[in-house]
């Protein structure tokens, strides 16, 4: 009850309590060493949630450094909160090796206990850095620990090996789940569409439940850069609602195949537009030699 109290807050100072409102309110790099004074003069790092949210307002100020310094030096490391907060700090400021080398070191010399998400956020480390080792060794952990029905691991899995482009396992990540959001459907079918393989992505997407607008995107994207137009067409006529992105790639892909009216048709038909569908269009034109069109569009 007393610890559960002190993690609401409830039995802190004055000073951590001055000291979590400055990190809430932090914007620079300097107020931020102010912060870090404060702590060390006062061992407020004793407090947990407080060194937790300086580590997390470190990595979004570019200040790791401050982060890691008091993480090294706490007697006590292995707390999981914790932890998590510093291994996301490293992937924030994409130093991929710092993060998994923290996580094995903290294995090995701690009493630490990943949860899933510290597998999730190592999942997309070793998807960013294309670390396809740490990556199986990570998911050896996973299945050890006993994370492996996680929906939320799983996801991040399955978005792990279709970025190394390994769709069979991603694909026996995926069959092995019991329960599946959009995302995990998302983050298989991406697997496909970035390799080219239309007709498994789209087998995927038809049995896809509440598909949204993000897995027509991905698959009208994947029509696009395959140069089927119909198909893209087709997608994109069904969808039940479109935004900028479903527009802007159709536009795209007209332009790319040397259709600049059907381009046309569409921009002058959309809602919304922005920078990028601008540059669509724009870019359509010169590329398919009409620059006076791209002129008039402007002026």
């Amino acid at each position: 009850m007393l610890e559960q109290k002190q993690q609401q807050g409830i039995l802190w100072s004055p000073k951590e309590r001055e000291c979590l409102f400055l990190l809430q309110r932090c914007r620079t790099r300097k107020t931020l060493l102010q912060i870090h004074a404060l702590i060390l003069r006062n061992a407020i790092d004793a407090n947990v949630n407080i060194l937790t949210k300086f580590i997390t307002t470190c990595g979004q100020l570019s200040s790791i450094s401050h982060a890691r310094h008091l993480f090294d030096n706490r007697s006590n490391r292995d707390d999981t909160f914790l932890c998590n907060s510093m291994i996301r700090s490293h992937v924030v400021m994409r130093q991929f090796a710092s993060a998994f080398n923290l996580y094995k070191d903290l294995r090995r010399e701690t009493c630490f206990v990943p949860d899933n998400f510290t597998f999730t956020v190592l999942a997309k480390c070793c998807a960013l850095r294309m670390a396809v080792w740490e990556g199986l060794e990570m998911h050896g952990h996973v299945v050890k620990i006993g994370f492996c029905f996680d929906m939320y691991v799983s996801t991040t899995l399955v978005d792990m090996y279709a970025k190394f482009g390994n769709l069979g396992l991603a694909r026996r990540v995926f069959n092995d789940m019991t329960d599946r959001s959009l995302v995990s459907w998302t983050a298989l079918i991406g697997g496909y569409v970035r390799r080219g393989d239309m007709g498994n992505a789209w087998f995927l997407f038809k049995l896809m439940p509440g598909r949204d607008s993000a897995a027509f995107n991905l698959l009208i994207d994947g029509y696009v850069k395959v140069g089927d137009m119909r198909c893209a067409r087709s997608l994109f006529d069904e969808m039940p609602e479109r935004n900028v992105i479903s527009w802007t790639s159709m536009i795209y892909g007209y332009c790319n195949n040397g259709d600049v009216l059907s381009a046309r048709v569409l921009f002058d038909a959309m809602p919304e537009k922005n920078l990028v569908s601008w540059n669509a269009m724009i870019g359509g034109y010169c590329q398919n030699k009409q620059p006076h069109e791209a002129l008039k569009i402007v002026s």
